[in-house]
């Protein structure tokens, strides 16, 4: 009897072991949507800095200031997409595409190819030559940043 009852206590204590985290993981899950948007708008903020510069509506300082903050952040990618969070926020406009966990070093072979281009947008923001800058900005735009994102976001259908 007494052994029977180990055994019960022992399967209620897996029973809840494993029903725990799965109340935990959604909610982790919602928190790891929200950090993923809110790096991405960053960065796109970040972008809109240096295109300020580039359309003479705010000057080099600020332009420096975000192409610096986007080497940062693009070392932040692969911390908000954790293992088990393929989709978006429902409310969302995008979501990650399960191809980032099943090919997870392409996913990071795009990220380092963004950040190699994020450098580069660094490196002509601080000449100051608009032309440099434009060339590094489209660089990072076309084989950057839309690069990851064909591969590996999904617009979601409303």
């Amino acid at each position: 009897m007494q052994g029977s009852l180990k055994l019960l206590a022992i399967g209620v204590a897996f029973a809840i072991g494993a029903i725990s985290p799965v109340a935990g993981v959604a909610q982790d899950k919602a928190k790891v949507f929200k950090d993923r948007e809110a790096l991405m708008k960053q960065q796109g903020a970040d972008l809109g800095a240096v295109k300020g510069y580039l359309d003479d509506k705010n000057d080099q300082a600020k332009a420096q200031a975000g192409a610096t903050d986007l080497v940062q952040t693009m070392k932040k990618i692969p911390d908000v997409f954790p293992q088990g969070t393929a989709g978006g926020d429902p409310e969302g406009k995008y979501a990650a595409k399960p191809e980032i966990w099943s090919n997870w070093n392409g996913f990071l072979a795009a990220r380092d190819a963004a950040a190699q281009r994020t450098d580069a947008l660094v490196t002509a923001v601080k000449t100051g030559d608009k032309a440099q800058i434009q060339t590094a900005f489209a660089e990072l735009g076309k084989n950057g940043c839309t690069g990851c994102h064909e591969k590996f976001r999904e617009e979601l259908k409303k």
